[in-house]
């Protein structure tokens, strides 16, 4: 009989931290029985999750915490030999969980994709972060997925073990993906004009308005058009301030794709304004489609991508008028743009998937 990992992911949605739990998973199911437990299930991924052999088990719940008793019953169902919990507020869960509930006995990883300064945002993310200060040494292992995220976790507490595993991104042939179709009936291509794309949620972390008031400072002198994809909550406030500065006719915004590549394709910069990320997969996508990138330096992981500025231009986390300017360089040194370049694959070698994924592998073999 197959050993059985669970990977608790609180809501499992449409971006690189699914992504990055389908390509460990496919690597793991070789060998291991996996489950993916979650409050909520976006239907972007059931292709991949049946390709693999996952088995998907809803836990439904509006929040975490309300749906503590039915996470208990599925573990002491599934009896699993490892778990992997996924975002800091959900580790902490699983900790308590397995202090309360089964003495310890359980076997948790605990996997962080952010940085913990998202969490000081309020007293919720601030008590989250002391609880994990407490009980972080109770995980068999701390995983982060990239080098400036796991020093943020080793400074949290001094009996941690933490290691670094990058995200397994070029797993996938996005060259290939990114011919899958032909984009022809977009209206922004009919136009004619430099491509700014960005892609991600529509909130308040990705920071899409610090684009558009950056374009703002530009527009009269270098006309884009500005490309979003994503979903979010500030969808509506972003549309508001494109007709209120009058470039209404240069916002586009498009719903999440599965596979975004071909728009990327068409794109002349990809422009990344998170406030916090983990180690935004969609920067190393980019260079792989030998995209240009802006993003601001935000902790973590766009330093370690760009190398620390040599493949691509780092701006200042929320300035605008930092990113005007990175952008009006961009058309105005186009020599500098072709030295940067040549840095992309030098940045690319850090992301061997098989050195990443034969890392969680051997991490999983060591524990069971």
């Amino acid at each position: 009989m197959k050993k059985k990992i669970i990977f608790y992911h609180p809501n499992f949605g449409d971006g690189g931290v699914e992504k990055t739990n389908l390509m460990i998973s496919g690597k793991l199911s070789e060998q291991y029985d996996i489950f993916f437990l979650s409050h909520s299930f976006s239907n972007k991924f059931d292709k991949e999750i049946k390709r693999i052999g996952i088995k998907k088990i809803l836990i439904p719940s509006k929040r975490a915490i309300f749906g503590l008793a039915r996470l208990v019953k599925a573990y002491k169902k599934i009896k699993p030999d490892l778990i992997f919990s996924l975002q800091t507020h959900a580790n902490v869960i699983s900790l308590l969980l397995n202090m309360f509930f089964f003495r310890n006995k359980l076997k948790v990883i605990c996997c962080e994709r952010i940085s913990i300064k998202r969490y000081e945002w309020n007293l919720k993310g601030r008590l989250i972060i002391f609880l994990a200060k407490l009980i972080y040494r109770y995980s068999k292992l701390v995983i982060c997925n990239s080098k400036e995220l796991s020093r943020e976790f080793k400074a949290l507490s001094k009996n941690l073990k933490v290691v670094h595993i990058y995200n397994p991104t070029l797993n996938s042939n996005f060259n290939l993906l990114s011919k899958k179709f032909r984009i022809k009936t977009e209206p922004f291509l009919k136009k004619k004009k430099p491509i700014l794309f960005s892609l991600g949620r529509l909130d308040y972390n990705k920071n899409n308005i610090m684009l558009l008031r950056a374009y703002n400072e530009i527009k009269d002198k270098i006309r884009c058009n500005i490309v979003l994809m994503g979903d979010g909550n500030e969808k509506k406030l972003l549309l508001d301030y494109a007709k209120e500065n009058n470039f209404k006719k240069d916002l586009f915004i498009l719903s999440f794709q599965k596979n975004p590549y071909p728009y990327l394709l068409k794109s002349d910069i990809l422009i990344l304004t998170s406030r916090t990320e983990g180690l935004p997969n969609v920067l190393i996508e980019g260079l792989a489609l030998k995209k240009f990138v802006i993003s601001t330096k935000c902790p973590t992981g766009p330093k370690e991508i760009l190398l620390n500025g040599k493949a691509g231009f780092l701006v200042n986390n929320d300035d605008y008028e930092d990113l005007a300017n990175k952008i009006r360089i961009y058309f105005q040194k186009p020599e500098l743009v072709i030295r940067k370049k040549k840095y992309i694959k030098k940045s690319l070698l850090q992301f061997s998937p098989g050195k990443s994924l034969n890392k969680y592998k051997e991490i999983v073999d060591n524990l069971i």
